[in-house]
């Protein structure tokens, strides 16, 4: 737990659903920086302005709903200024414009992007700058929510789609055969819109 939640759940307990001035603040948590951290705490979604130098802590069911609101935002791997290139689950999601979306549980949601490997380490700060979870492929940690997982590799080849950059085509549907009894939907999908010669394979019926 970080120290700007651990502060928060002290605020909850402290104050409740009552306001509560930036003296009363000081009052009840010594700091010789009570602007700045209460101004902290609203950055962060802790606190919500209720009057001038007046506070009042979200609650906390509140505050677990709006984890996660800004999440989804793809466009943010534009900003880096590096090549990438969508790929997996992702890819297929992009490429049948959203139709198709598996890969992912109720609490992780993996973004999965392919890197150059020398980028490594531009990406990495890059994320950490931006407050993004992010993680390289086969990494042995505990992830949650929206992680963009990163996959380096030698080279990146992509084509843009819908002002994003994803690998072509041909490899989406390499991917989706390779994995057939999940991915039939979707090759269904993409061979209705882009005719890539998909044939249902018959099932024998014992």
């Amino acid at each position: 737990m970080d120290k700007y939640t651990e502060l928060y759940a002290w605020v909850w307990k402290a104050f409740g659903k009552e306001n509560f001035s930036i003296d009363q603040f000081r009052s009840t948590f010594p700091t010789p920086q009570g602007p700045k951290v209460t101004h902290d705490l609203v950055r962060k979604g802790y606190l919500k302005r209720a009057g001038r130098g007046i506070y009042e802590a979200i609650e906390p069911t509140e505050f677990i709903e709006k984890i996660g609101e800004n999440e989804g935002d793809l466009t943010i791997l534009n900003d880096a200024g590096k090549d990438y290139a969508f790929c997996d689950s992702t890819a297929v999601s992009i490429w049948t414009d959203g139709y198709y979306w598996t890969g992912f549980t109720r609490g992780f949601r993996p973004v999965n992007v392919v890197i150059n490997k020398k980028d490594r380490t531009s990406w990495t700060n890059f994320f950490k700058k931006k407050g993004l979870r992010h993680a390289f492929e086969n990494e042995r940690r505990t992830l949650y929510g929206q992680v963009f997982v990163f996959h380096p590799r030698e080279r990146v080849k992509y084509v843009e789609k819908n002002g994003l950059k994803v690998i072509p085509l041909e490899e989406v549907v390499n991917f989706c055969l390779k994995h057939e009894l999940v991915y039939e939907p979707a090759l269904e999908y993409l061979d209705e819109k882009y005719g890539i010669g998909y044939k249902r394979r018959e099932r024998m019926i014992s």
